[in-house]
């Protein structure tokens, strides 16, 4: 066996090797994300389900990708190690059959990763999230009855504005519409969720009851400088743009070592015999 062709084939192994650990912790992060749901995944569905209890057309709320996330990583971490454990038995035992089917799935699968890119950075998140979330609001319910489907979402809703420090889907002023289609939302106190008035600005520590009431009862100001009234949407945004840098560079790393395990895998399997 010639240098060249060893050096081909412990690359293949090593490269398969790492991929097969990363597979491995996709896995694990899928499955922690599927069990730790997001709150603003909740929000999602429970917004689906109030507009779909309304008779309202959701057909535009298109968040299959985005709530599928979760499954999407589970599968491709499980087919990931899968390939790669195929990978790396093809590499050591130079078989073939192995290799020309590692280097066929991995060409399915470098394709695949292409399209999918494509059609994520496609996306209309203000189509497909923000619109239909400033619909939903229309259909808020300060006072719903407790286990209700109503009381489902304004519970989402106070929980996601209190984590992610903002009010309303593009500001607070969202909350002029609020029971708009209901015959009002029936605020128990001021003209804002509770969920807006936790924190004020420049305190660590969340508000006592006495502030979070005196907080709902001043006006709705988008750029107010004592509360957070900045939108969830954009808070949402935020979070993602925070992880963009590190997901991007990882989706270029995993696209160059498939690409090159491709390569090692036609070279090596042109060298066996």
């Amino acid at each position: 066996m010639g240098c060249c062709q060893n050096l081909v084939k412990y690359s293949l192994f090593l490269t398969n090797f790492l991929v097969f650990v990363l597979g491995l912790v996709t896995l694990g992060f899928g499955i922690w994300v599927l069990v730790d749901k997001p709150g603003f995944l909740d929000l999602f569905d429970n917004a689906q389900s109030v507009l779909d209890q309304q008779g309202v057309d959701i057909s535009g709320f298109d968040l299959g990708i985005y709530a599928g996330a979760p499954i999407i990583l589970i599968v491709a971490g499980v087919i990931t190690s899968i390939i790669a454990f195929l990978g790396c038995c093809g590499a050591i035992k130079e078989n073939k059959c192995m290799l020309i089917s590692y280097f066929v799935i991995i060409l399915a699968v470098f394709i695949g990763c292409i399209v999918g890119a494509v059609l994520v950075y496609q996306g209309k998140f203000d189509e497909q999230i923000k619109t239909p979330l400033k619909d939903s609001i229309k259909y808020y319910k300060d006072d719903a009855t407790s286990g209700s489907k109503e009381d489902a979402y304004k519970k989402v809703w106070n929980t996601i504005q209190e984590e992610l420090k903002c009010c309303g889907v593009s500001g607070v002023s969202d909350w002029d519409q609020a029971g708009a289609n209901i015959g009002g939302a029936g605020w128990t106190v001021g003209n804002k969720p509770e969920g807006c008035c936790h924190y004020t600005r420049g305190k660590s520590e969340e508000n006592d009851a006495n502030a979070i009431q005196a907080c709902r009862q001043v006006p709705r100001l988008d750029n107010s400088t004592t509360y957070y009234f900045e939108g969830c949407y954009d808070a949402f945004i935020d979070e993602i743009e925070k992880q963009q840098d590190k997901i991007f560079a990882a989706a270029i790393a995993t696209v160059v070592i498939m690409f090159l395990n491709m390569l090692c895998a036609f070279a090596l399997c042109t060298m066996a015999e």
